[in-house]
């Protein structure tokens, strides 16, 4: 990768305002999981102290299911956990067993890389590019490159915000203390940190894929909500036991970010584990951006 190409797709992200809301909105979206986190296990306490009136979600539950559903949920969201905590810390924005993601931030990832090279198409801007650089693989690795530190930027200020929130969480939950150490907390923002630049990385081949901004945006968006969809439908029909879902690109970043995923919350446990899902994720944005440099080379920019 050229120094020269890097720099100036990095003043190209650093100059417009796209990569700046993105970030605004991922760090919201960060804030707001935190509050949740903070808010939930109160809110099951105070369920689980009414008596003989059943949880309300809607329709009346049974006592009886109350009584067994509110101290599981209770202690899936026990905020001096250890698992509640790593949830805290991680830069998706998972719960305990992966189950607070909005997919905010992943979304997010997608769209930096989609529009980071889509920009370029819409505004002719990619023709000019490629005349000062002739060499294509050299344009797409600045633009890896400068969208990878916009990443690493964004999960820094991700990780502030965690801190805040876990600090918050144990200074308000009676009885709460700190049940992480320190290498547990940077292993988990390690691998939060490179799931956020593969992410990215899976949307600049997309975007360089399909070239048009509106179809590129419609394919990611479509992605972070369909594979959702698809893994609980797959989780519930099977049981918990189907580990097909577990290799989809934003199941592996869960998976990778925590080490949890959905299918410990109906008693199993994930069938990958933290390490083999940033492996798998890797493989998927290295796919994506092999065939993208391929394409890339040989369409024609006009």
């Amino acid at each position: 990768m050229s120094l020269a190409v890097f720099r100036a797709e990095l003043l190209k992200l650093r100059t417009t305002r796209t990569p700046w809301i993105i970030a605004a909105v991922a760090l919201a979206g960060m804030a707001l999981t935190q509050v949740l986190h903070l808010v939930l296990p109160r809110t099951l306490s105070a369920l689980a102290s009414m008596e003989g009136s059943g949880l309300s979600v809607g329709v009346q539950a049974p006592p009886e299911m109350s009584a067994d559903l509110v101290p599981e949920l209770t202690a899936l969201t026990d905020l001096g956990s250890a698992d509640a905590q790593r949830g805290m810390l991680d830069l998706l924005g998972n719960g305990a067993g992966g189950a607070g993601s909005s997919g905010v931030t992943a979304l997010c990832m997608l769209l930096l890389g989609v529009l980071a090279v889509t920009t370029d198409f819409r505004t002719g801007g990619i023709v000019p590019t490629a005349l000062v650089v002739p060499d294509r693989l050299r344009v797409l690795a600045g633009k890896a490159g400068a969208t990878a530190v916009v990443a690493l930027l964004t999960g820094a200020a991700l990780a502030l915000l965690t801190v805040v929130g876990l600090v918050l969480a144990v200074a308000t939950t009676p009885g709460a203390t700190l049940a992480l150490g320190p290498g547990e907390a940077l292993a988990v923002w390690g691998r939060g940190l490179v799931v956020l630049v593969l992410l990215t990385w899976l949307g600049l081949a997309v975007g360089t894929l399909v070239r048009g901004q509106v179809a590129a945006i419609v394919v990611v968006a479509s992605l972070a909500l369909v594979e959702p969809l698809v893994q609980a439908a797959a989780l519930i029909l099977s049981g918990g036991t189907s580990a097909v879902t577990s290799w989809l690109p934003l199941t592996l970043g869960s998976l990778a970010s925590t080490g949890q995923g959905a299918a410990d919350l109906l008693g199993g446990s994930s069938p990958v584990g933290a390490l083999p899902a940033l492996a798998g994720l890797a493989a998927w944005a290295a796919a994506g951006l092999a065939v993208a440099a391929v394409v890339f080379r040989r369409r024609d920019l006009a």
